[in-house]
């Protein structure tokens, strides 16, 4: 292609994971996850690594209750995945979301 477009998807992934403050802050940092959750689905490794970093970078941006509603029903829908590559990516996700949601969630996770 005219340009190289797994440069670009990582660029892209990198950059997502400071785009917080372009969302509107935390309260909208939830926006992120769609592009983020389909570059971490992507067949390239660099490009799925780095979206796994900028998810765990935003997770920590989310509020208790954000991130049951948003970040943990997209962390299963990676887990259970069609393709190694969205549970390879979910893989890296779940330590930075388990201990902050309740029992309740905590038990599903398991």
């Amino acid at each position: 292609t005219i340009y190289d477009e797994d440069e670009v998807l990582l660029i892209l992934a990198d950059q997502l994971g400071n785009f917080t403050p372009l969302v509107g802050g935390p309260d909208y940092v939830h926006c992120l996850l769609p592009p983020l959750e389909n570059l971490a689905t992507v067949e390239e490794t660099v490009v799925r690594d780095k979206a796994v970093e900028s998810l765990r970078k935003i997770a920590d941006k989310h509020s208790t209750a954000a991130l049951e509603e948003y970040f943990i029903p997209m962390l299963k829908r990676l887990a259970t995945g069609d393709w190694f590559t969205s549970r390879t990516s979910a893989c890296g996700l779940f330590s930075v979301a388990y201990p902050r949601v309740s029992p309740a969630i905590k038990a599903e996770l398991r």
